[in-house]
């Protein structure tokens, strides 16, 4: 059974200047594998479960540290990241004004696809172009645009190479693009 005692200042210090490269390292790494990730945040989380990992380490187990602190480490980045895109799905929603003003501050105003498209009409359009989409097209643009997945991430889902995601991706939004540019040109359906 691991005893959890807290670390005295003085040690935590001492494991903290020894092993605390190791938390940028790992974020490095996990940026590289996920670059949608804040590197920031990783360090942020990384360092929580550096702390963890020394007020949980016991030593006679006869275990490295080193090893001990990266699967920690690695792990308190992983539930962040899970816990953000949790918040982040949550709370996924556009703010019609926000992105006018946006829109108006870029001097594209009145030439703004975002903002055209959400008028009342194209609305229903886009509705309309999404509904019409082969189902693996359109879960490959929900599994992007809704859901935050990247390529590599949606290929997995599909099991499908990285590849062919981004073919399936890309032939929707050409598909989605011909659709409204025809609606908002006056072509009937």
């Amino acid at each position: 059974m691991m005893t959890r005692t807290a670390s005295p200042p003085a040690k935590t210090e001492q494991m903290l200047a020894q092993h605390g490269n190791a938390i940028r390292r790992i974020a490095l790494l996990m940026k590289v594998r996920m670059p949608w990730a804040d590197l920031d945040e990783l360090m942020q989380w990384g360092a929580i479960g550096m702390l963890e990992s020394i007020s949980r380490f016991d030593e006679s187990l006869g275990i490295d540290f080193a090893a001990f602190a990266k699967k920690r480490i690695k792990g308190a980045m992983l539930n962040g990241l899970r816990r953000e895109g949790k918040l982040r799905r949550g709370e996924a929603s556009f703010d019609i004004d926000q992105v006018d003003m946006n829109s108006f501050a870029n001097g594209t105003a009145a030439k703004d696809p975002l903002s055209e498209l959400l008028s009342g009409d194209n609305e229903h359009a886009l509705s309309s172009a999404l509904r019409s989409l082969p189902e693996v097209e359109y879960q490959v643009i929900a599994m992007h645009f809704y859901e935050d997945m990247n390529n590599r991430e949606i290929a997995a889902v599909l099991d499908v190479s990285e590849g062919y995601a981004t073919k399936i991706r890309q032939r929707a939004l050409k598909t989605l693009a011909q659709f409204m540019t025809e609606r908002m040109d006056g072509v009937p359906a």
